[in-house]
């Protein structure tokens, strides 16, 4: 390649890298965030179903029993707990709170598996906090549905109270997306049947009603890069099974959410979830709920799992609420 020409295109390189800097300042964001987003089409976050073998292809993945991957378990250093092939968890080298427990509940639309982000953000939470991980790896739809999955991790739950006697004012609950929405009508499923709630919760763009109903979400759709409206609608549709997608045991925006133990909800501005976030927050001002919203602009579906400064400052906040309380 002639010099002059190596010199074009470096110059070329030096000017789209200054545009997207000048791009990323103007809407007062990283440079990293920016480039991010426009990377994130490209990764299956979720299933995308748009024919019956993409549907036959999830509903095998569904039947297959979760291997754990392997920079899980020899990089972060995940393990099964007590030989439990669903149930992982984590133990930071320094336990600096008190015995806390971290019981995350992964997203995924119900039909996806944990993937590399999680056991990466999860192992920097509990690092910096010294809290304990436990992560059940819930049965997934297709082939299972939302009775399926409540019964599993209540089942697991029950068993680290009563069977190794964890406090359950110890523990902290966590999700993203699917995961966050389980975890808010879980707490609801707790108190409604007299089981005991955890100390608090924390909920990363909380998929909290499954039939997307909301009108202001279409507005968003173009704007983010992981979530689909018509694809996540029928991904939620099925994993209902035979309850109707407004039940709050699979949409818990329409549950009561009093009485609760307080609630932290992490959303981004470029998530189609991000409306029901900030609806529900509105819902717990006007009725006395604890609920403290931490709304970021212009942020993607579960950013706190991405390589982004963004993430770093929503990873350090949660690691004060896991201290602070």
């Amino acid at each position: 390649m002639k010099s002059h020409t190596k010199l074009i295109l470096a110059g070329s390189i030096m000017g789209l890298a200054a545009y997207q800097k000048y791009l990323a300042l103007a809407e007062n964001r990283s440079l990293r965030s920016r480039v991010t987003e426009k990377s994130l089409p490209l990764v299956d976050f979720i299933p995308v179903i748009k024919s019956p073998q993409d549907y036959q292809n999830a509903l095998k993945k569904s039947e297959t029993p979760y291997d754990m991957p392997f920079t899980a378990e020899k990089i972060d250093l995940f393990h099964h707990f007590e030989g439990q092939r669903d149930v992982l968890a984590y133990n930071p080298p320094v336990n600096s709170h008190q015995g806390k427990y971290i019981f995350y509940v992964h997203g995924g639309a119900y039909w996806g598996q944990p993937f590399p982000q999680h056991f990466d953000m999860l192992k920097k939470i509990a690092d910096k906090s010294g809290a304990r991980v436990i992560m059940p790896i819930y049965p997934k739809a297709p082939a299972h549905h939302a009775d399926d999955v409540l019964s599993m991790i209540l089942d697991t739950y029950n068993h680290f109270l009563n069977d190794d006697g964890i406090d359950p004012k110890k523990m902290i609950f966590i999700g993203d997306s699917a995961g966050g929405g389980f975890a808010l009508e879980f707490m609801q499923y707790l108190r409604d049947n007299q089981l005991p709630l955890p100390q608090q919760a924390v909920l990363i763009s909380p998929w909290i009603d499954i039939s997307n109903s909301n009108p202001d979400m279409k507005a968003i759709d173009p704007y983010d890069p992981i979530l689909g409206l018509k694809n996540l609608t029928y991904l939620g549709k099925e994993y209902a099974g035979d309850l109707d997608v407004h039940d709050p045991l699979v949409s818990p925006l329409y549950g009561d959410s009093s009485n609760l133990p307080p609630i932290s909800v992490f959303t981004g501005t470029h998530d189609i979830l991000n409306p029901d976030a900030k609806r529900f927050h509105r819902n717990a001002k006007k009725r006395g709920w604890d609920v403290t919203i931490y709304n970021y602009d212009k942020m993607n579906h579960v950013f706190p799992l991405l390589p982004i400064p963004e993430a770093q400052d929503a990873v350090e906040k949660i690691v004060n609420i896991i201290g602070r309380q």
